[in-house]
């Protein structure tokens, strides 16, 4: 008798535990209930993605492509219900209000709502998110996971991508799902 109890209260112990470790407000946790919906495309690119050996790039730029690991990215494809992307796009922009997230910058650009926000310090991040919407086409989140990744860094990189050979096989994909 004395086992049977103690094993229910060890069933109950370990399915309080986790039940409290899992976080709602994660992006974790949205990747994991967004992936098999029918509107959604998800992918996960590595960090190799991008070819930089022809580019000429300085120590810094080289030191900020090794800080990169991964990037996770999940898609939403608007599909002419207005209520419905809004809806879609609210439980993402939910994801961005965890206060683990620090905002980084909330900006437009050719009619694309773009926040992003990170988890660390501001020259140390881990993992950078990134929401990008446009009621046209649909709305994505990136998470782009590292070592210590310097934000100023990766946004001056970004801005020498011209220099690039990237392997569009993956990124097509992500293109022709929001056409």
């Amino acid at each position: 008798m004395k086992s049977v109890i103690k094993t229910i209260v060890f069933s109950l112990l370990l399915s309080l535990a986790l039940v409290s470790c899992k976080d709602e407000g994660s992006v974790q946790t949205y990747f994991v209930e967004h992936q098999d919906l029918p509107d959604y495309k998800q992918m996960d690119l590595s960090a190799n993605l991008m070819d930089f050996s022809s580019a000429e790039l300085s120590a810094e730029e080289k030191e900020t492509i090794q800080s990169l690991k991964k990037i996770s990215f999940t898609g939403y494809r608007a599909t002419g219900d207005e209520t419905e992307y809004k809806q879609e796009l609210e439980k993402a922009k939910r994801v961005f209000k965890n206060e683990k997230y620090n905002e980084l910058m909330d900006f437009s650009m050719g009619g694309m709502k773009i926040k992003v926000n990170s988890i660390g310090t501001d020259d140390a991040v881990d993992e950078i998110l990134v929401l990008m919407s446009s009621q046209k086409t649909g709305f994505g989140v990136a998470r782009i996971i590292g070592d210590d990744i310097n934000p100023e860094k990766v946004m001056m990189m970004i801005n020498n991508m011209q220099k690039v050979d990237v392997d569009n096989s993956q990124l097509k994909s992500i293109m022709n799902f929001f056409n």
